[in-house]
């Protein structure tokens, strides 16, 4: 089992259920049974061939009495009266806000978000943050060489992001995290070549992106000194 889906299941605590939407070979249900969770356990995915490929995992772990599978797009065929945590990963953040968008009793005061996207979590954190949703922590995790972003959040009051911040998580939260400065690097590099394409290219009607793209550099380099600070 990989080390990314092994962390994303020990934040699940004991409650009413779990649904693992987009769960694919049904990995994370079969950790949780491992585990000794109790509750519910429900597996969704939109296609026919991971459900198959679930059940034969399920039957693989002789857990098939514990797991509930259902084909569906996102939480949509769920009964939300048997879960309390929502487990999305593996996705886009534009897919999982999407999934969560539509699913309107995921603000319910009890429910736990556990979310891992593989891209655009700028976009995630942006729509939690809007939509009264406290991220609670996040994680780094690298696998494979690339880094992956594990947020847990609860409806309550958001925190404030800066505009960098959505893109590499508060700073509050993560600093301490022992791949941030990685994701730190990643991001100014990248922020670096976008300012250097913008500054050649036709200007008409990219000079407010163009500010807006180094007013997020100038954050994260100076989140970048706050860590070196910390090191001296």
């Amino acid at each position: 089992m990989s080390n990314r889906l092994e962390l994303i299941a020990s934040y699940v605590n004991d409650g009413i259920g779990v649904a693992d939407v987009g769960t694919d070979h049904a990995y994370i249900p079969v950790m949780l049974v491992k585990r000794g969770y109790k509750g519910n356990i429900i597996g969704t995915d939109i296609n026919e061939g991971p459900i198959q490929k679930a059940v034969q995992s399920l039957a693989e772990a002789e857990c098939e009495d514990r797991v509930q599978l259902i084909h569906c797009d996102g939480l949509d065929g769920c009964d939300s009266e048997l879960i309390d945590t929502i487990i999305i990963a593996g996705m886009g953040g534009d897919t999982i806000t999407g999934i969560l968008d539509r699913a309107e009793w995921c603000s319910r005061s009890d429910m736990k978000l556990i979310l891992q996207p593989v891209t655009k979590p700028e976009i995630l954190r942006y729509w939690l943050s809007n939509n009264d949703f406290l991220i609670t922590n996040e994680t780094f995790v690298e696998e494979n060489g690339t880094v992956y972003q594990i947020i847990c959040a609860k409806p309550d009051k958001a925190a404030k992001y800066l505009d960098s911040e959505l893109f590499t998580g508060r700073f509050e939260l993560v600093s301490a995290e022992p791949l941030y400065p990685k994701v730190l690097s990643l991001h100014i590099k990248r922020f670096e070549s976008a300012i250097s394409g913008l500054s050649n290219a036709n200007r008409d009607g990219l000079d407010a992106w163009l500010g807006i793209i180094k007013n997020m550099l100038c954050e994260l380099k100076s989140f970048r000194e706050k860590l070196n600070e910390n090191c001296k």
